[in-house]
């Protein structure tokens, strides 16, 4: 998994959505606030499933299902999600109700404006091996960084993931 941290405006997410073009896999993405809910990143309670008093959620479409997921602000999210999140990073699997899913998660990448000074996000901050602080992009790289943008997916299998 992968750690940007930068300045806003410095293509941390640009970077994330290349990286799941490449690997031509389920993307997932969400900007985290300390308001954001469960039901965002790990899709909604299954009414069904609670009329039989089960909790399960239906995570097509959410990050349990992705193959490659973008988290934005990730350090700001509330405790819930910061714990369920260890969890799906490190073990790649995700507790739905009674059950323990695989999930298909082949790189997770997070980004920060600022690194962690609470030190209970020490463990979340572990789950991300490869840490890379993003610096702002000069004048003379912006017509670079355009470029680089707009070019075209490769399409031979040895480029993929």
């Amino acid at each position: 998994h992968i750690l940007f941290v930068g300045p806003p405006g410095t293509a941390k997410s640009l970077l994330a959505r290349r990286l799941a073009k490449i690997c031509k896999g389920r993307f997932f993405e969400r900007l985290l606030t300390r308001f954001s809910v469960p039901e965002e990143l790990f899709g909604p309670l299954s009414l069904k499933e609670l009329e039989n008093d089960r909790l399960t959620r239906k995570v097509d479409g959410y990050l349990p299902d992705a193959v490659v997921a973008f988290l934005d602000e990730v350090f700001k999210a509330n405790s819930s999600i910061l714990n369920s999140l260890l969890t799906l990073l490190n073990e790649r699997a995700f507790d739905n109700g009674d059950a323990r899913i695989s999930v298909p998660l082949l790189c997770a990448v997070a980004a920060s404006n600022e690194f962690p000074e609470d030190n209970g996000l020490d463990a979340l901050y572990d789950r991300f091996l490869m840490r890379r602080f993003v610096p702002c992009v000069s004048d003379s790289g912006v017509a670079s960084l355009l470029r680089a943008a707009l070019e075209v997916t490769p399409s031979r299998p040895s480029e993929r993931c």
